[in-house]
């Protein structure tokens, strides 16, 4: 038993070793690390002695997931969040629209699925999974870059990612029949999970930073941040709402309010959270399972993802029609729609229901290159109109 213990803290310090290196290289050569990292998982993912434990995997991410949405909503100030929250809001909710509806409608065309209320409801699980984008991928990907468009980019990744979670879910135990369809009780749902989460991060919020603000500890004050982010995350989805959109709350509140020693402490929570970025994407690209000798899945997987390009750019003309974007912002938006951490945590539950519902196991390698395409997409977008908005206006 304590061999294999060991066998796998090996690989795993072999695989977190490998993944600094090829962060050094990426960030020498300019280019982001992310998609680097995930090849790397992926290589390593040919070796059948590695294996990790699923329920590992699945704490180990949604752990990564958590300190992600914490770091990146607290970097936001009230200026922003005023002047960039409408917008991405706006955009996040209109490209959920578009995917649930054209993106499913899409998949049954493509792939021939019956036009029946269980496969409209695998295909609308799909859809509202892909209307997510990921932050620790936007984050990653568009560091160097801070103008309007960016910023935009990188909230609605945040904001997104708790209805991209909560939505399958719902669809997910509606197919299990442990949850009826019913459009009120449906609606009710959704707003206490809404809402139960942004007060559970609210309150939690209020009380630990207020103390920290008269009280700092360089050992005990930066370990406070990851353990309050823990607890609300956990709190929340005990009593019902969205630990996602709690912890999102949460660093907003952390942004805002005034703290001794902040800038320390978010020095130790960015240095912490690579280290944890670093690790979820080797082990992402370690569980992907893609069919590569399926040509005809491959090739209707390159046409559904086409699709949803253009469902992007149709939410993004949409959402900005009224403001002064111009074409190569609108084109950059639009192909910017990276799939990440908190897709794989949302996997890895439908992977555990696959055993029984196989209907799920297309719907899954679907995922797996969805998650591979949109990454490789943002990484060459990101080279490619770089200059371009670099020099953008930091306002439109």
């Amino acid at each position: 038993m304590a061999y294999a213990y060991l066998t796998e803290l090996t690989w795993f310090s072999i695989l977190l070793l490998v993944g600094i290196l090829v962060s050094i290289i990426a960030n020498r050569i300019k280019i982001p690390n992310v998609l680097f990292l995930i090849l790397v998982g992926m290589i390593a993912g040919y070796f059948k002695e590695l294996k990790f434990d699923p329920t590992f995997l699945a704490m180990f991410a949604t752990f990564a997931l958590i300190m992600i949405i914490f770091e990146g909503s607290s970097k936001f100030k009230p200026k922003e969040i005023s002047s960039i929250s409408p917008l991405a809001s706006k955009l996040a909710f209109i490209f959920l629209f578009f995917s649930l509806i054209a993106l499913a409608i899409t998949i049954h065309i493509i792939f021939r699925s019956p036009l029946t209320f269980k496969a409209f409801l695998v295909s609308g699980l799909f859809a509202a999974l892909m209307s997510g984008t990921a932050p620790e991928v936007t984050l990653s990907l568009l560091k160097n870059a801070k103008n309007k468009v960016v910023r935009i980019l990188e909230f609605e990744s945040i904001l997104n990612t708790p209805l991209m979670v909560l939505i399958p879910l719902i669809i997910l135990q509606i197919y299990k029949g442990q949850f009826s369809f019913v459009p009120t009780q449906l609606l009710i749902t959704f707003l206490q999970n809404i809402m139960t989460g942004i007060g559970t991060g609210l309150v939690l919020g209020m009380i630990v930073f207020r103390i920290m603000k008269y009280t700092y500890s360089e050992l005990i004050s930066p370990l406070i941040l990851i353990a309050i982010a823990l607890i609300t995350y956990t709190l929340a989805e005990y009593i019902g709402g969205s630990g996602i959109l709690a912890v999102t709350t949460l660093g907003i509140v952390h942004g805002v309010m005034r703290i001794k020693q902040k800038e320390t402490m978010e020095k130790f929570s960015s240095a912490f959270t690579e280290f944890l970025k670093i690790t979820v994407f080797i082990l992402l690209g370690l569980i992907m399972k893609v069919p590569f000798r399926d040509k005809f899945f491959l090739i209707n997987s390159l046409i559904l993802f086409t699709v949803y390009i253009l469902i992007r750019y149709l939410a993004v003309n949409v959402a900005f029609r009224k403001t002064s974007l111009t074409a190569d912002q609108k084109i950059f938006m639009s192909l910017n729609a990276p799939k990440g951490v908190a897709v794989a945590v949302v996997a890895f539950i439908i992977a555990s229901e696959a055993v029984q519902f196989t209907e799920f196991t297309p719907i899954l390698n679907l995922t797996f290159l969805f998650i591979l395409y949109s990454i490789i997409l943002a990484t060459v977008t990101e080279k490619f109109f770089s200059k371009t908005i670099k020099s953008s206006p930091k306002s439109f």
